[in-house]
């Protein structure tokens, strides 16, 4: 496990990135390739929360091979393409204001398939902020990063409501 604890979100979004300070760019993530609650672009992704602002929970698995999807823990899970051009990847908070080295990718850079597992999303959109101080976060997430050759975006649950209006966008 790369990284397991909560992550300070704005806006309803944190990014994968190969820059500790990484700002995505929104219309290039959500144009070129996105799949719902995921857009990416240039070797970086946003990925969205429910949770507008606040603490959500989130692990990150970076894998040598698929660790496989955990359907029946997540409401929402899709994937797509992932291409990081650097060695080491970061988990970004909201305008690159913190982050957490998530460490060497086990391939290096190249192509990848990123999964995004959603738990709460409705929860967290209805309740819209959340304390800075709450101890247990309304939403979670699972992001897994693993070696793949190219193939299409895919959406391989979608429970909630607010993912279902992402993926209709």
């Amino acid at each position: 496990m790369a990284f397991d604890g909560h992550v300070w979100v704005h806006d309803g979004q944190l990014y994968l990135s190969g820059d500790p300070h990484g700002s995505p760019d929104w219309d290039r993530c959500f144009t070129a390739n996105p799949v719902g609650i995921v857009g990416v672009y240039g070797g970086e992704a946003i990925l969205l929360t429910g949770l507008h602002t606040g603490h959500v929970g989130v692990r990150v698995d970076l894998a040598a091979a698929d660790p496989g999807a955990q359907l029946e823990r997540y409401e929402d899970v899709v994937e797509i393409d992932f291409t990081p051009t650097a060695d080491e990847l970061h988990l970004v908070e909201w305008a690159g204001e913190d982050s957490h080295p998530l460490g060497p990718l086990p391939a290096g850079p190249g192509n990848h398939r990123l999964r995004y597992h959603a738990r709460g999303m409705d929860a967290g959109h209805d309740l819209d902020t959340a304390d800075e101080h709450d101890d247990e976060p309304v939403d979670e997430y699972l992001v897994q990063v693993w070696p793949a050759r190219p193939s299409m975006p895919a959406t391989l649950k979608l429970t909630s409501v607010y993912a279902r209006a992402c993926q209709n966008s």
